[in-house]
């Protein structure tokens, strides 16, 4: 069982004080907001929140309805991520179950199932999963004879701010007329009086994540002795590649560690600043006789590189 920090705790009982006061309301589509800085552990306290939630609704005979059913929309393949992670969480819990598409039996969502929806296979017109198919499936139909069984519906849309402000999604989430919507976002667009705020200062107190980061702090102004930083980082860089070579030779091994340099891709939309810095790092790999000609430096541009047909086995492989 996971411990949750003070922070996380605190969160938890805030979304469920306003949940339950959304809950109670007449209408539907009642907004929250979820804001969390990114390292705050925003899954496991939505998680904790769901548990908690499911949990007490039964009880709660001040409620209207008071059976309960979750879809958890998320970009990308991150919904797949979110189902994993929360599958291996509710597995000992039992009190929510976890689903993907395929998994809904009897023509609807059950309660404390939650199903996971990858929002881009969704977000369109003529996708199966929004209107009637041959399988018979359909997720609004799903949703509204959820409904139709005193089942209350409640989005989670995770990464909010990546896909829930288009012009598709508004319509699809009218569609489903879910009687709550959760935007759970670090940088949520969406403003409301109801959710949550984790703020950035408890996270850094908890040690989840750090005030700021220092980069090459032992780099200063007597060491670079009037190189620039790239120059400055390069030195270093290939020094630490010799020293790795070295070690490997002194255990007998034939690894020869290579050094990558990833630089602006060259495109028309690079600024003048890239194109310097690709050039001072071509110049400095020249004056240290590292070049394509002697096969010590092979160059990749996007998915193809300069120079022979299998990469050169020399000691630098920098992709700029």
């Amino acid at each position: 069982m996971i411990t949750l920090r003070k922070y996380q705790e605190e969160a938890v009982q805030g979304l469920l004080k306003d949940t339950y006061s959304l809950l109670a309301k007449p209408g539907a589509r009642h907004k929250m907001v979820f804001k969390a800085p990114t390292g705050a552990g925003k899954t496991v306290s939505m998680a904790a929140y769901l548990n908690q939630l499911s949990n007490e609704m039964p009880d709660k005979l001040e409620l209207p309805k008071r059976k309960v059913a979750f879809i958890w929309f998320a970009p990308n393949q991150l919904h797949l991520q979110s189902y994993l992670s929360l599958k291996d969480y509710f597995e000992e819990l039992r009190t929510i179950k976890p689903i993907q598409f395929e998994d809904i039996s009897d023509g609807q969502l059950k309660p404390n199932e939650m199903l996971f929806v990858n929002w881009q296979s969704v977000n369109k017109e003529n996708n199966l999963f929004i209107k009637e198919n041959e399988q018979g499936k359909d997720l609004i139909k799903f949703v509204h004879s959820a409904m139709l069984d005193d089942i209350v519906i409640i989005c989670i849309l995770d990464e909010a701010h990546y896909h829930a402000k288009g012009t598709k999604a508004k319509e699809l989430l009218q569609k489903i007329h879910a009687k709550v919507e959760i935007d759970v976002s670090a940088t949520p667009h969406f403003r409301s009086d109801y959710g949550y705020t984790i703020r950035r200062d408890a996270v850094i107190e908890a040690e989840m994540i750090k005030k700021n980061v220092v980069l090459n702090p032992a780099l200063d102004k007597h060491t670079q002795q009037g190189r620039s930083l790239s120059q400055v980082l390069l030195e270093e860089a290939l020094k630490k590649r010799e020293e790795l070579a070295r070690a490997y030779q002194e255990l007998g091994s034939k690894v020869n560690p290579l050094l990558l340099i990833q630089l602006p891709n060259e495109t028309k939309t690079e600024s003048a600043l890239d194109k310097q810095m690709i050039e001072e790092v071509e110049n400095f790999l020249d004056y240290k006789g590292i070049t394509t000609q002697n096969e010590r430096l092979a160059v990749w541009l996007s998915n193809a590189y300069s120079g022979d047909t299998d990469p050169p086995s020399g000691d630098i492989a920098p992709p700029f």
